[in-house]
């Protein structure tokens, strides 16, 4: 792709389309050039279907900054039946985390988002798993390995997965063990596939070594398998996602 402009790479966001999308991305959440920020949050209200990867791309150069502008954003995108159904609650939205939000910690996200990790509705669990996994906030940790233990296979496939984002972000997740372990003798192959690549994690892979003997055939393969660095696939919350 050569040199690119952080003007180039936010024509191309805006393109949507654009096969180089996520380097357009990462380009714009690198760029040292002067007044970039001003120049996306410039961009935001003529933005179109590209606005809320922009608010993102705003929230992973400074998680520190005032919330305002994606909040705004994100009530005046979701107007209507998404809207009605949510009680106008942007944090129990999975645009929680394309938008951002769930990075500025400004705007509370884990304080906000953790009541939903206990609903009696699974998806309003596996949504609050999801989003508590975006934060990189060492606070998400102890609501998400509740989570490890729901009376819900999904929700637990996504509470593992949210363990490894954490990681990915520098979270020590060492706490988490024993529920990740216990989650490999579940009775669904996604369950134990998710929580068998969080117990590979460096921090976590003397527990896997221990927890194989215990294991039935299918999950012996399948910690074998992560053991050997074969491991279920983290699926992407946004474009941008490293």
């Amino acid at each position: 792709m050569g040199e690119l402009s952080s003007d180039g790479a936010l024509a191309g966001i805006r393109e949507w389309g654009s096969p180089d999308l996520r380097a357009h991305i990462r380009i714009l959440i690198d760029s040292n050039e002067p007044g970039v920020e001003e120049i996306i949050l410039g961009s935001l209200d003529d933005a179109g279907p590209a606005r809320p990867l922009l608010c993102r791309v705003l929230a992973e150069r400074d998680p520190f900054r005032d919330p305002e502008y994606a909040l705004r954003h994100f009530y005046a995108e979701t107007d209507g039946p998404v809207r009605r159904l949510l009680g106008h609650e942007v944090y129990r939205s999975p645009w929680v985390w394309l938008h951002g939000i769930t990075r500025l910690r400004k705007a509370n996200p884990v304080e906000r988002i953790t009541p939903d990790a206990t609903h009696w509705l699974a998806t309003r669990r596996q949504i609050a798993v999801t989003a508590l996994g975006d934060t990189a906030d060492p606070a998400a940790l102890p609501p998400i390995i509740g989570r490890l233990r729901d009376p819900k296979w999904w929700v637990r496939f996504e509470a593992a997965a949210a363990i490894r984002r954490l990681a990915k972000a520098g979270v020590q997740v060492g706490s988490a063990a024993e529920a990740l372990v216990g989650c490999l003798h579940h009775d669904r192959q996604e369950v134990i596939e998710q929580a068998a690549a969080a117990l590979a994690l460096p921090a976590l892979r003397e527990d896997l070594l221990y927890a194989r003997a215990t294991l039935m055939p299918l999950a012996g393969a399948v910690v074998d398998n992560a053991l050997d660095g074969v491991l279920a696939p983290l699926l992407l919350l946004w474009p941008g996602e490293e």
